[in-house]
């Protein structure tokens, strides 16, 4: 368990990348411990401001992203 005030360490990973949107992955730690004390996960759908509608990933952040997988 976590608990106030204990600080704790978070973790964030690309789980999955896809044409138009990237999975992330976040994990809490109570400070220097290897176990996973609580996980989450978030989507991020990249989308057109005007028409609203998903769009590929930008090249450049891809290529980072995929770096990072």
């Amino acid at each position: 368990p976590l608990a106030f005030p204990q600080t704790i360490d978070a973790g964030i990973r690309v789980a999955k990348l896809g044409t138009s949107s990237v999975r992330y992955e976040v994990g809490l730690f109570a400070q220097g411990q290897p176990l996973c004390a609580a996980k989450g996960h978030f989507v991020h759908v990249y989308v057109d401001r005007e028409t609203r509608r998903p769009v590929p990933l930008p090249p450049a952040l891809k290529a980072y992203l995929e770096s990072l997988t």
